[in-house]
């Protein structure tokens, strides 16, 4: 029998998995990562988050793109496209991630793993 929350592990693993082959390549190269002391503190922010932080100018200046689309991403009445997400994420040097931009997968199933973890 399959627990509700397979898929959740199953997409977390896919991408631990995939994450690391892609963190050896860049190792052959001498590409490192530059916030690996920061591992256990490590926190994902969402987009409205960095955009609150840096400031809706700043924003647009470093994402290339109008101050109207920052403020209707902050305040949810748009998404990016998936090209702006892209641009994004490499403008914030990594900080910001899909699900940042988009939200959580498991967004609909925290009460649940958190019910699970306090048994």
């Amino acid at each position: 029998m399959s627990n509700k929350l397979t898929w959740l592990a199953n997409y977390y693993y896919r991408q631990l998995i995939l994450s690391n082959k892609h963190l050896e390549t860049l190792n052959k190269i001498n590409v490192k990562p530059e916030f690996t002391e920061r591992e256990k503190s490590m926190q994902r922010y969402t987009l409205k988050q960095y955009i609150e932080f840096i400031g809706m100018p700043e924003a647009a200046n470093l994402f290339g793109c109008s101050e109207a689309s920052i403020k209707a991403w902050r305040y949810g009445y748009r998404q990016p496209s998936i090209n702006q997400a892209k641009k994004i994420i490499q403008s914030s040097d990594g900080k910001l991630d899909f699900e940042s931009i988009y939200g959580n997968l498991d967004s609909s199933t925290s009460d649940s793993v958190q019910s699970k973890l306090n048994r």
